[in-house]
């Protein structure tokens, strides 16, 4: 007896058998379906109240048979299918129990993507199939499908129909394969509990929600679907509940999707869960926001970070990781260090994690070295952190007329950027840009990136810039003082630097009420405020400072290291009774060098 597909459990063995019977049926080549079929088809199927799928070639024999339930049956892929620039030979019937025989997105999409020469549904009411509706590719545009009916069961006039598939093939034929790969198609699922915050009139979940809609963007997918469920808790199987996966298993059959993404960390357990029940490869906004990094890095330092964090996120979680780590090359989600099977060597990654940790740390040393001749000139150093897409790079480019890369999405920047700021004739300070920071931040990125974020912990003045036009602005500032507290940042002298002013009308003013810093308004984009930006810079890092002159006597040279090694020599000659030294120091360190202090 051959088999029956789908979902067979609970059906008792006599009606599988008469299921598989099926098989033995045939159709006359000159028709689609036959009375006979259809209605043993529609009987069966009210009996087990489960949709039925028959595939059948152009012979009229019946290749496959599989079963659904009641709202739905996953159809498979159709063997020896033929090229993808013609239709494949295979025509689908398939019933509706209890219901229309309109043909549902379900059955367009699996049409159109399987290349059927035609989707034919049947509605059955009391047991009796009532009506026929078929689809068939548009002849003029492939993209489309016409549909047709209703019609009896036992119609025997198919001409037209027939006509309609051979049409609809040597267009096919003549229509030319695309050359550029399709985007892949994403199905975006997010979850509001009670415990998500109100932010501005709307929920946190619903800001991150769309974040995660920008993220998905960022790194290369099409947005195609989006699901939203409010729940008091997450299920801890599958997140959300068994209606929403239910739900999704048709959107991405409905909707030909490649992932379903979620704005929830998901444990390995529960990835394999949702992968089996949906049929389609699953991630989770940290596995995005990987991916992203693993597209955008390029210096030695950002790839090894990046490679770093995925090993770190992927170790946990190898047993559930079953469709992501089971296609070489899967796209979104799969980038980076390679893994490409389930059983992969625990051992073998964190021999690679201990690695790239030293790595890192040969990496982090030399910049230290390079950060002690900073040092050693004196010169202070400013760091531009904030949200992604705030602005940062753009600033930076203005501020000191480079070219460093700006995007208008998000993480355009990875690799942090040193340039030199000129505030006026004499004082010059460095300008560093870094990685911009997020809600639901990894932290096995932010830990992997902390070498990096050094620049900013060691500054002497960080700008916390800030998208003015986002109507979360205020929360986003939030979400970067919590990261530079992880930091160990937060005593650092900080300064709001509101950008985008430009986009920003007089009714609709920014009003950040928690705020008691100094706050700055520029547009980086037109030049805006960063005349009065530098000199605020200037005031906050310079105003403590003094000049004087010095007389270092001959015999004291550790005197004269130490000034060196500590502030900033302006100009230095050789006198009768000593070293003449002029140098810019910290009011605070007057007291170490007044006995040395001449006046002019």
């Amino acid at each position: 007896m051959k088999k029956v597909h789908g979902e067979t459990e609970g059906i008792r063995n006599s009606l599988l058998e008469a299921i598989a019977n099926l098989y033995e049926t045939s159709v006359p080549q000159d028709q689609l379906w036959s009375g006979e079929l259809i209605e043993r088809v529609s009987s069966l199927s009210s009996e087990i109240n489960r949709e039925i799928a028959l595939y059948l070639n152009r012979k009229g024999f019946i290749t496959d048979v599989s079963v659904g339930d009641h709202q739905t049956v996953t159809l498979a892929g159709v063997e020896g299918k033929r090229s993808l620039n013609r239709l494949s030979g295979i025509r689908c019937i398939h019933t509706h129990p209890k219901g229309s025989g309109y043909l549902s997105a379900v059955d367009i999409n699996s049409l159109k993507l399987l290349h059927f020469d035609a989707m034919i549904a049947v509605g059955i009411r009391d047991g009796q199939a009532q009506e026929l509706y078929v689809g068939i590719i548009d002849t003029e545009n492939g993209e489309d499908v016409e549909i047709s009916g209703p019609y009896k069961p036992m119609r025997n006039n198919f001409h037209d129909l027939l006509e309609s598939i051979y049409q609809a093939d040597q267009k096919t034929r003549k229509t030319p394969l695309p050359n550029q790969p399709r985007q892949e198609r994403a199905i975006l699922v997010g979850l509001q509990t009670s415990d998500s915050r109100q932010l501005n009139g709307r929920s946190e979940a619903e800001v991150s929600f769309a974040e995660l809609e920008e993220l998905a963007k960022t790194a290369g997918a099409s947005v195609v679907g989006r699901v939203m469920q409010n729940r008091n808790n997450r299920n801890s199987a599958t997140i959300v509940g068994k209606g929403k996966i239910e739900e999704l298993r048709l959107m991405v059959q409905a909707l030909d999707a490649d992932l379903v993404i979620f704005d929830e960390e998901l444990n390995g357990t529960q990835q394999r869960n949702i992968e089996e029940a949906v049929g389609r490869r699953v991630l989770c906004r940290t596995a995005l926001i990987l991916d992203i990094f693993a597209q955008r890095a390029r210096s030695r330092d950002g790839i090894l970070q990046v490679e770093l964090a995925q090993l770190q996120y992927r170790l946990p979680r190898l047993t559930g990781m079953g469709l992501t780590l089971s296609r070489l090359g899967g796209g979104i989600g799969t980038r980076g260090p390679g893994e490409t099977k389930l059983e992969t060597d625990r051992r073998n990654i964190r021999t690679r994690v201990s690695h790239l940790k030293k790595e890192l740390e040969i990496l982090r040393k030399q910049r230290g070295i390079l950060r002690e001749n900073r040092q050693k000139n004196n010169m202070p150093v400013v760091s531009l952190v904030g949200y992604t897409n705030a602005g940062k790079s753009t600033l930076l480019n203005s501020l000191c007329a480079s070219e460093v890369l700006a995007e208008d999405k998000l993480f355009a920047t990875l690799d942090t950027t040193v340039r030199k700021l000129p505030l006026d004739n004499v004082q010059t300070v460095l300008l560093t840009d870094t990685v911009g920071f997020i809600r639901k931040l990894p932290h096995n990125l932010l830990d992997a990136f902390k070498s990096t974020l050094e620049e900013a912990v060691l500054s002497d003045l960080i700008l916390i810039v800030a998208d003015a036009s986002d109507p979360q602005v205020e929360d986003q500032i939030r979400i970067v003082d919590e990261i530079l507290a992880e930091l160990k940042a937060n005593t650092i002298p900080s300064l709001i630097i509101l950008n985008k002013i430009d986009l920003i009308n007089a009714e609709n003013p920014v009003i950040l009420s928690q705020e008691n810093r100094g706050i700055v308004e520029i547009s980086a984009q037109n030049g805006y405020g960063l005349e009065s930006l530098k000199q605020v810079i200037e005031n906050m890092i310079f105003s403590n400072k003094v000049k004087v002159h010095l007389t270092i006597p001959f015999a004291e040279s550790a005197v004269l290291a130490w000034l060196h090694a500590n502030t900033k020599i302006l100009n230095q000659s050789f006198g009768e009774s000593g070293t003449l030294v002029e140098a810019e120091m910290e009011k605070s360190l007057l007291e170490k060098v007044s006995q040395y202090r001449t006046f002019h």
